[in-house]
């Protein structure tokens, strides 16, 4: 039996939990083994019954949200110097050496864009189609204005068509990549979004629209966490209390991308509707932060959301990948607030579609996010585009997909 090495940025709880669900589907035909620098989500792993291999030096956590500030484009610096991306790519290739897999399959691990190409290991990356290459070559809309007025069209439109051409030949690329891949004798890409392609790209995306995509990529369709266990007994008395005193169930998460500010800014908005709230952000509240939202805010750590579907009357989410899949395929209408492009865009496409409400983050306070909370509770329009959405992605197993592409490859390569 063959190994495969699951190598996803475990500070990232999208990233972790979508390589653990292909990681379920592949492991009855080889040895599913993970590796990360963060303890932060490391423990999800072990938990789904697989061996981790903590590598160094650790992601500490300052070094986590500086990545996410810069991802977001609220930094200009990023914590991958070349001294640093050295001492991965010996630890990442000391581990090949140890554990000789068939395949490596990455979420953004930049680092095994060196290492497993200088061990002449097949590099599988599952990924967003947001702003991929073959994305960037077609796409006609960036959501940069709210609404579908004949300014925001021209804008989003111009937009895109500046996108495109930046894309097409911008090569910048972190100088510490370049050098580190030099000396393991990896040739890099020119183009800086062909630079971070795998051999095999798995999109792991709702698919609204028709795009053609590039021999080395695949359309796998929707993977989102699954995370084990039953839905918690306190859960489901609060929802009974809920039914009881009429009050709809709004679901809130941010995924492990947002920041506090938002996430208190929405959590008060909703306090004060006629809502009972479910929401799995804990890890980005204060000692005393709880008290001031009220006896109808409640607030955990995680959540089997996938479960939640017929307990929740609505969705609020960031624009992740994970977050905005688990809430179309719940059947429910949501709000939206992408933080960055790429979930600007994932909210955008289901908001086209006719079941979300998008909001900037800039937005999302006060009279707009309440008009978004009623639109969502009560326009049958939305709810009914919501119910057609789930219909859309019922029998896609985005995760199955990905696992069968990932046997074919290592098939192909024997």
């Amino acid at each position: 039996m063959s190994t495969v090495l699951f190598a996803p940025e475990t500070f990232d709880l999208a990233e972790t939990t979508r390589t653990i669900e292909v990681a379920r589907h592949l492991r009855d035909r080889h040895e599913c083994v993970f590796a990360g620098y963060s303890e932060r989500y490391a423990g999800l792993i072990e938990q789904a019954g697989f061996e981790y291999f903590p590598l160094s030096p650790v992601l500490t956590d300052d070094q986590a949200e500086q990545l996410l500030r810069f991802d977001q484009g609220r930094a200009v610096t990023h914590p991958f110097t070349a001294e640093l991306l050295r001492e991965r790519v010996e630890g990442e290739r000391a581990l090949n050496t140890l554990l000789r897999p068939a395949a490596t399959v990455i979420g953004s691990t930049i680092s095994q864009f060196v290492s497993a190409r200088a061990d002449r290991i097949p590099l599988v990356y599952v990924k967003p189609f947001a702003y991929s290459w073959p994305h960037l070559r077609q796409i006609r809309s960036v959501p940069l204005l709210s609404g579908r007025g004949t300014l925001a069209r021209t804008v989003d439109a111009g937009a895109a068509r500046l996108l495109r051409e930046v894309a097409r030949y911008t090569t910048l690329k972190p100088r510490g990549f370049v050098q580190v891949a030099r000396e393991n004798g990896v040739r890099v890409p020119r183009r800086t979004v062909e630079a971070l392609d795998g051999d095999l790209n798995l999109i792991a995306s709702i698919r609204l629209r028709p795009y053609l995509l590039p021999p080395h990529y695949r359309w796998v369709g929707p993977i989102y966490a699954r995370l084990g266990g039953e839905v918690p007994t306190e859960v489901t008395e609060v929802v009974e209390k809920a039914e009881q005193r009429g009050r709809p169930v709004v679901y809130f998460a941010m995924g492990s991308s947002a920041n506090r500010e938002i996430v208190l800014r929405v959590l008060r908005e909703l306090s004060r509707m006629p809502v009972t709230v479910l929401a799995p952000v804990a890890h980005y509240l204060r000692p005393g932060d709880r008290a001031a939202l009220g006896p109808h805010v409640h607030v955990f750590d995680l959540l089997p959301a996938h479960l939640l579907g017929d307990l929740i009357d609505a969705s609020v989410v960031h624009g992740g990948e994970g977050t905005v899949q688990t809430a179309a395929v719940s059947g429910k209408p949501f709000v939206g607030i992408g933080l960055q492009a790429e979930q600007r865009w994932n909210v955008d496409e289901c908001a086209r579609f006719g079941a979300a409400v998008a909001l900037g983050p800039r937005r999302a306070h006060g009279e707009p996010l309440r008009r978004a909370f009623e639109a969502v509770l009560h326009d049958p329009a939305l709810r009914t585009r919501a119910r057609d959405l789930r219909a859309h992605l019922a029998g896609v197993d985005g995760a199955r997909n990905a696992a069968d592409h990932v046997h074919a490859l290592i098939e192909a390569s024997r």
